[in-house]
């Protein structure tokens, strides 16, 4: 620690604004370009040589994105114009112990200004340490990526069996129905009066549209709570391994989610603006997800006064419904992708939660 360095952030990383760019100017290539939020298209020049950091400097500011190649540093961004001569990997994790929003600028766009970052007192650890550091972090990261591009993989064969099974090999002579032959449960959760106390840090978390976002995902930072006496009040909302999750109103309608295992919690609840569905003994939970993963679910909405699914659309959505022992044996393949997919998600969490503990650990 005697050797680590007392100096401004300015004398560790130079920032500069980046460079316009609008859509219509972006010419076919492999360059990326690097705005505000990532990645927001292509382009066959490159303003910054690989590898590089940015940070959004307008909208969404103060996120730190790492790129291992040439990109275009776009100007919702201030990008790495100097490492003087620090490890790049290392300034990226370091720039992450960081709330960049306390420098906002004050306009009514959140607004990132270079020279205010530049003045931030730090201290830096010297090269050899910077660089095991780096790459302490970078393994965690690389075995998140692994995980995440597993459960990718997983879904992937699980959609891509249903389509086989029941899309392209469909018989004329499977039965009609409707949704409501299918399902024992539809029903939406309930939040306290005058909502969800923003301020809340304990009790049960409670699942609102926003997180409802596939299989095994789950931002833990937009996680709400309502208090254990609300819970204990509730009649309804309480969710159970592998229901199916249905965003019912909002900017998403219809999107899926499912969860389970322990994943994201043990015990959770939905609020009003998520429906859980549950099948009865003629389908199974993983068909049910898997067959609403193919319906445009917004179309229910499409002549509706008020914008959002109901109960009675979603029971009479009319659906082919195939042989039983056929939906039983998918459900039996596809709950072992889905588990292994749940677990990943656990590993995931516990490994995010390590290495942003060390990354905090920068004093």
């Amino acid at each position: 620690m005697s050797e680590w360095k007392e100096c401004k952030l300015g004398d560790v990383a130079v920032f500069q604004r980046g460079h316009d760019l609008p859509k219509t100017n972006m010419k076919d290539g492999n360059i990326p370009v690097a705005g505000s939020n990532g990645i927001i298209g292509y382009h066959n020049e490159a303003t910054t040589r690989g590898p590089g950091i940015t940070i959004g400097r307008s909208g969404n500011i103060g996120t730190p994105k790492f790129y291992k190649t040439d990109f275009w540093a776009h100007n919702t961004v201030l990008y790495v114009k100097d490492f003087k001569g620090n490890d790049e990997q290392f300034i990226f994790y370091f720039l992450h112990t960081f709330d960049f929003m306390g420098f906002n600028a004050g306009s009514a766009v959140p607004t990132l200004n270079r020279n205010h970052i530049h003045e931030i007192p730090v201290i830096i650890p010297p090269l050899p340490e910077q660089r095991a550091i780096a790459g302490v972090l970078s393994s965690l990261d690389d075995k998140i990526d692994l995980l995440h591009r597993q459960n990718n993989t997983l879904e992937a064969m699980a959609e891509t069996l249903f389509r086989q099974w029941f899309v392209e090999e469909a018989q004329e002579e499977w039965e009609e129905g409707k949704l409501s032959d299918l399902i024992s449960l539809i029903e939406s959760g309930s939040r306290p009066k005058g909502g969800i106390d923003p301020d809340l840090r304990f009790g049960i978390p409670s699942i609102g549209a926003e997180s409802i976002n596939g299989i095994g995902n789950y931002d833990y930072s937009k996680t709400k709570y309502i208090t254990e006496s609300f819970y204990n009040s509730m009649k309804r909302g309480f969710i159970k391994d592998y229901d199916v999750l249905i965003y019912k109103d909002g900017a998403y309608i219809g999107r899926k989610g499912m969860f389970g295992n322990g994943f994201p919690f043990n015990n959770c609840t939905v609020n009003e603006h998520v429906f859980i569905l549950r099948s009865n003994e003629k389908s199974n939970q993983f068909f049910l997800y898997y067959l609403l993963q193919e319906e445009d679910l917004a179309q229910l909405n499409a002549n509706s006064a008020q914008p959002g699914l109901n109960q009675e659309a979603m029971k009479s959505f009319e659906i082919i419904i195939p042989p039983k022992q056929l939906i039983d044996k998918f459900g039996n393949t596809v709950k072992i992708w889905i588990d292994k997919i749940f677990f990943n998600a656990k590993q995931i969490r516990t490994l995010e939660k390590l290495r942003d503990a060390l990354r905090f650990c920068r004093s």
